[in-house]
């Protein structure tokens, strides 16, 4: 029982020698955990940027259409997204823009 607690303790402090075979274990399996877990423990919680789109690339729309234009160019243009809010924008020289916000 006290050669487990005193390998454990070793093995949480890490004080194997460099170059030991321990050592390199345990750099193996940390390796390995990096490499052969799956991406969602590592992907990010937090929501994604808002996109922008300029008014002028999707032309003149109903603004009853409004999402469903913004959606349909934005599938074009490669961005598969989850609408949750739009809002209208202005920016310095006065153009149209629309803030897009993804859930």
């Amino acid at each position: 029982m006290k050669i487990i607690l005193t390998t454990l303790k070793k093995i949480l402090f890490w004080s194997y020698e460099r170059g030991s075979w321990q050592y390199d274990i345990m750099c193996v399996l940390i390796l390995a955990f990096i490499f052969l877990s799956p991406n969602r423990i590592f992907q990010s919680r937090v929501s994604p940027a808002p996109l922008t789109v300029r008014a002028a690339e999707i032309g003149p729309v109903d603004p009853t259409n409004l999402e469903q234009a913004i959606r349909v160019y934005l599938d074009r243009q490669g961005h598969s997204v989850n609408i949750s809010r739009i809002e209208k924008a202005e920016d310095s020289s006065g153009e149209t823009n629309y803030v897009v916000y993804q859930k």
